[in-house]
């Protein structure tokens, strides 16, 4: 067929009713690598919006929404080895009350400018696959509750645990046995970005059994609690955000840094995705 009647060919089928069918269809997709929280309804939407230049495989952009889900790491990546013909203006991330590993996530939302998707297979199948990401902006927000239920998790030390944001700041307080200490904690600190995917309790100040700390004391907790999050050990991010800028405001921390979708993991010979977090191995049935 001549190339422009065929790009005509994918322009029309990324036009009315057949772009809601790529729509609902990469919606299922997505929602095919989450798991449904107990007793909840996963909620996906994917939105696209195009114009005439798609019929060249150009489209202004795609939303991707979804709740209410648990995942090891972000549903989403980047496969090289695909088509770089269909370029993507902007794709979006709206995604909401959710689970990434231990952690609940109030929000995760980005904006990624200038990616590539396999503009044949959306067209032939309608199925979504990047085959390039550019570099957006991203933001996470964690309410201190969860955060605190995460640390439980996380740590088999701390045995009981509370926390405030408040005035730039995280107060932890709780229960714990460190080394052959048994005591009542109280630590008020900063959380810095010490690395791109790092989150540490910095500039600290800390009771024991409302005692000062000294400062062996003080190391050893400080040890066994950073970093807080690791994005890519603890919640299989995968270098997916570089973090910028914490606020820790009125209980609830707020994360913001350069996003992008990363790389599809190797795939084992038994044909799943291997993605780690600090305390074992997930593997993902490729469908």
């Amino acid at each position: 067929m001549n190339p422009w009647l065929l790009g005509l060919a994918g322009g029309l089928l990324f036009g009315g009713e057949l772009v809601r069918d790529f729509e609902r269809a990469a919606a299922r997709d997505v929602r095919s690598k989450l798991v449904a929280e107990s007793g909840r309804e996963i909620k996906v939407k994917v939105t696209a919006k195009t114009s005439l230049g798609s019929a060249f495989g150009n489209v202004g952009s795609v939303r991707i929404a979804a709740g209410q889900f648990t995942t090891p790491g972000l549903p989403l990546f980047t496969e090289p080895e695909r088509s770089q013909k269909g370029r993507l203006g902007r794709l979006f991330l709206d995604l909401s009350d959710f689970r990434l590993g231990e952690l609940r996530v109030e929000s995760l939302t980005a904006e990624i400018p200038n990616c590539r998707f396999d503009f044949s297979l959306a067209v032939s199948k309608k199925q979504f696959r990047l085959s390039k990401s550019g570099l957006g902006t991203g933001e996470v927000r964690l309410r201190a509750e969860d955060l605190a239920a995460f640390i439980l998790k996380k740590y088999s030390e701390v045995k009981t645990c509370t926390v405030q944001f408040a005035g730039g700041k995280a107060i932890v307080e709780g229960d714990g046995e460190f080394l052959l200490l048994q005591t009542k904690f109280r630590v008020e600190a900063r959380l810095t970005p010490t690395s791109p995917t790092q989150l540490s309790l910095t500039d600290a100040t800390m009771t024991f059994d409302g005692r000062p700390a000294d400062d062996a004391s003080r190391q050893v907790l400080l040890e066994t609690l950073n970093p807080v999050v690791d994005l890519d050990k603890d919640l299989g991010l995968l270098d997916a955000m570089a973090i910028e800028s914490v606020t820790a405001e009125n209980n609830e921390l707020t994360v913001r840094g350069k996003t992008k979708i990363p790389l599809q993991p190797a795939v084992s010979p038994g044909g799943t995705l291997n993605v780690w977090n600090r305390n074992r191995e997930i593997r993902l049935k490729l469908r």
